[in-house]
């Protein structure tokens, strides 16, 4: 009796073993189950943005991906001249940044593509023979794509690869990014909602910002109560009368960032836009993390470029964006925290470490 039990019990021993071998072995290996991307395109940073070029028929387009264009923008050149036959639709085009509106035309489908991949472009808007909105946007591509393009993928950025990779949309990416934030939908519109305080507050409010990686700079307030409050407080570096903004270097923290010493525009004027945004976050923040963008499940994941030292890189170019070339003062709020980037990446492509 001794003799069976003691071999039943090796037995239950060895099919446990079995078990948690087997267990071990099937569990799915979590860095070779991260969903394959429909598409990878190569892709230039330029002051911060993304351009990339698709083909147009057999016309090379450079485009500019920007989450704050409700539509998906052609500007008249060389390169669209195959373009499809406009629908007899004129339309007002605004581009709420600059406070301009011009005429365009609203375009039948335009299908944009390389060797490997086509993307359908559905609501497309021609604006042609207007060169002064084009120098105005200071527009080097000949594309804006805008939020249609979101809508259709999980969009990741790879600044450090100078890929762009796309994924169904909702692909389970969370587990391979350090950072999720949520984007609030507002009308198909990506929002970063947080509290915090700025030097010039008070006490801490809610903010509201578009995410807008069309916007080069990192963080705008379109908010006449921060203009008046700003200019009240901290001591003034460099003066321009009648001036339209106010630009100070604040640290600035929201869900699990923190950024020190970034630039941000304070807006003397505000433009006509949404009452519930009280500004914008640019493409410069974004510009130091891998990243993805998805709307489907409205998140924001992130994760930073680490240099060889093994610290995060801070991605700077050493310029002031304003939204509309506006002439500004620049004030700083005391105690200043100095600054000291590991590596400066300028808006030509060079490099300069510090």
């Amino acid at each position: 009796m001794v003799g069976t039990l003691y071999r039943f019990t090796i037995l239950c021993l060895a099919l446990l073993l079995a078990g948690n071998a087997y267990a071990l072995t099937s569990k799915p290996n979590v860095k070779n189950s991260k969903p394959l991307p429909i598409a990878e395109i190569p892709i230039s940073i330029i002051n911060n943005r993304i351009e990339f070029e698709l083909l147009l028929g057999s016309s090379p387009l450079t485009i500019l991906l920007d989450t704050g264009a409700s539509s998906t923008i052609f500007f008249q050149s060389e390169a669209l001249k195959s373009l499809p036959s406009k629908a007899n639709s004129q339309t007002s085009i605004s581009f709420p940044a600059i406070s301009r509106s011009v005429l365009g035309y609203r375009l039948n489908p335009v299908a944009l593509h390389n060797d490997e991949f086509e993307f359908i472009v559905k609501s497309g808007l021609f604006i042609g023979g207007d060169a002064s909105i084009i120098n105005q946007l200071e527009a080097s591509y000949d594309v804006i794509l805008g939020r249609e393009f979101f809508r259709n993928f999980a969009v990741e950025i790879d600044p450090a690869a100078k890929l762009m990779r796309l994924y169904p949309p909702g692909s389970n990416l969370k587990p391979y990014f350090d950072i999720s934030q949520r984007l609030y939908m507002e009308s198909d519109m990506p929002y970063i909602r947080f509290f915090s305080q700025m030097p010039w507050e008070q006490r801490p409010t809610s903010k509201a910002l578009l995410l807008d990686t069309g916007y080069p700079g990192s963080l705008v307030l379109w908010n006449k109560r921060h203009f008046r409050q700003a200019k009240k407080h901290g001591q003034m570096v460099k003066k321009n009368e009648n001036s339209a903004g106010i630009v100070s270097y604040i640290k600035l923290t929201f869900g699990d960032l923190s950024f020190e010493n970034i630039p941000v525009f304070i807006a003397r004027i505000i433009p006509g836009q949404p009452s519930k945004r009280d500004g914008l976050i640019g493409s410069s923040i974004l510009a130091q993390y891998r990243h993805v963008i998805d709307f489907a499940q409205g998140s924001l994941l992130m994760s930073p470029i680490f240099g060889r030292s093994g610290k995060p890189l801070q991605i700077i170019d050493g310029q002031v964006y304003t939204p509309n070339n506006e002439i500004f003062d620049v004030k700083t709020f005391y105690p200043k925290i100095p600054t000291v980037p590991t590596l400066i990446i300028y808006a030509n492509g060079s490099h300069e470490a510090k």
